[in-house]
């Protein structure tokens, strides 16, 4: 009997080049949404500074220009926190899309190697049952032979 043959073969390795690919540019939009998500981290430590610095210098006593000058600084890293922030989401969003292609590719990969699984056990019980066959009309033959 010959050997096996599967084929979905070509399929199937397709499937788990595209999976790998995948899940390499899964595993980089999480490095993207990691340093994002330092970059926000960064610019909401820094107001949180600036407002400290704000709070000393308040109590301490400064011009209104100082006070104005404080207060567009403090709008402009809270600007940059909310831009931060928004990149963030989407950068999530993103991570989010590919982990479900991910997800799907997984999917895709499993039921073809399932169905991979499934013809190599019918393959192996036909090729069973042949070679019980096979060995049955041999002993067949040496008793034929035998008796006659």
């Amino acid at each position: 009997m010959k050997r096996f043959q599967f084929q979905l073969e070509p399929v199937l390795k397709y499937k788990e080049q595209t999976l790998d690919a995948l899940m390499t540019e899964l595993s980089e939009a999480q490095m993207v949404a990691s340093a994002q998500e330092e970059a926000r981290d960064r610019a909401a430590a820094r107001l949180a500074e600036y407002d400290a610095e704000f709070a000393e210098k308040r109590e301490a006593g400064f011009t209104i220009v100082e006070a104005m000058e404080y207060e567009t600084g403090q709008r402009v890293l809270e600007q940059r926190l909310q831009r931060e922030q928004q990149l963030l989401e989407q950068r999530q969003r993103e991570l989010e899309a590919k982990r479900a292609q991910v997800v799907e590719a997984r999917q895709e990969t499993h039921a073809i190697e399932k169905l991979k699984q499934i013809r190599r056990g019918e393959y192996d019980a036909a090729a069973a049952k042949a070679e019980e066959k096979a060995l049955d009309d041999l002993t067949a033959a040496r008793r034929a032979m035998a008796a006659g």
